[in-house]
């Protein structure tokens, strides 16, 4: 999963102390750079794995294996102890639902785009559609109300898209040379879907779980249905002979690729709780500038200035979108 896989929690830093006495606005920023720089290590390693040619749904599958493996027990725990763990039949079907195209058109989406557009282009993408998605959808599900600021940012955002869609072509060349401008398209069009897919997921689980599940039991619900469904459609698609000769190196991979992403879960997870959204979205913004970067300066991502306008007003756009405290607090009512 990817940072736009968590729901979003009650930002406004209430904590009186942060972790180890910090000031709560200090510790959240902290942690929140803490997820960013993880969620971009993983990223990297997916983008290696799109270059070593290892199939995505079997990736994906094995990757959401790492949280399984480490969430699990300690739900187990937690159910042993007779805790609370999972919601409503209905809250979970609905969750297992949205979690299926998570897994499915998100996260099998965007493997499949790093080795078509590069790191840059789909990250980039990624946040722009998903920011884009939410503010619409969470105006028409929850009623929440848009601030002239984020009309603004909505308007950069969609700009940051199109470039992006400019800059596809040459990126797209450069990585995969015999790749057709319909592919590169599709590349770029897979990174908007996951985006939109994540936002949906976010706007599902405030909607209709949000005070009833925790934060531990969305993630291992999501990641488990990441097994259950990535591992079948991989059989099917590579065969029981080719997934039993993926190479060591690539399992490496993947399971860095793994706890990189749950060490990101957990660490946005405690920002939020410690500092507001916006903030949160500024470090955010970091990620896209870093993917931009090591794309180019790493993985050899061919640089144009319709990618570095399409990297800036995704930037630009992240920082700027914000959602009042009237509008949070409409929104919670409809929640």
């Amino acid at each position: 999963m990817t940072n736009n896989d968590i729901p979003s929690a009650d930002p406004g830093g209430n904590a009186k102390t942060g972790p180890f006495g910090l000031d709560p606005a200090v510790a959240g920023t902290i942690c929140c750079a803490i997820s960013a720089l993880c969620y971009t290590a993983a990223n990297v390693c997916m983008r290696r794995l799109a270059e070593m040619d290892a199939p995505p749904s079997w990736v994906g599958c094995n990757k959401e294996l790492v949280t399984v493996l480490f969430v699990g027990p300690w739900l187990a725990c937690r159910a042993l102890r007779g805790q609370p763990v999972f919601p409503s039949k209905r809250s979970l079907a609905i969750l297992i639902t949205v979690g299926l195209g998570v897994q499915l058109v998100g996260n099998l989406g965007v493997q499949w785009a790093l080795g078509v557009v590069g790191i840059a282009v789909v990250v980039t993408a990624v946040f722009g559609a998903m920011l884009t998605v939410s503010a619409v959808m969470g105006r028409i599900m929850l009623g929440e109300l848009v601030s002239r600021r984020s009309v603004v940012a909505l308007a950069v955002l969609l700009t940051g898209l199109a470039s992006l869609g400019m800059s596809s072509w040459s990126i797209g060349k450069a990585i995969c040379p015999e790749a057709t401008s319909t592919t590169i398209f599709l590349g770029v069009v897979a990174a908007c879907t996951a985006g939109a897919i994540y936002a949906m997921l976010t706007i599902s689980v405030r909607h209709a779980v949000t005070g009833e599940m925790r934060p531990d039991a969305i993630v291992f619900t999501i990641t488990l249905v990441g097994v259950l469904s990535l591992g079948p459609v991989s059989v099917a698609w590579e065969g029981a002979e080719k997934l039993a000769a993926t190479p060591l190196q690539q399992y490496y991979w993947i399971a860095a690729a793994g706890v990189f992403n749950l060490i990101g879960f957990l660490a946005i997870t405690k920002g939020l709780e410690l500092t507001t959204v916006v903030h949160a979205n500024v470090l955010n913004a970091s990620q896209v500038a870093m993917a931009a970067v090591i794309g180019v300066l790493v993985f050899n991502e061919h640089p144009n200035p319709w990618l570095a306008l399409g990297v800036l007003a995704t930037i630009v756009g992240i920082v700027l979108i914000d959602r009042p405290k009237d509008d949070r607090e409409l929104a919670d009512q409809h929640a």
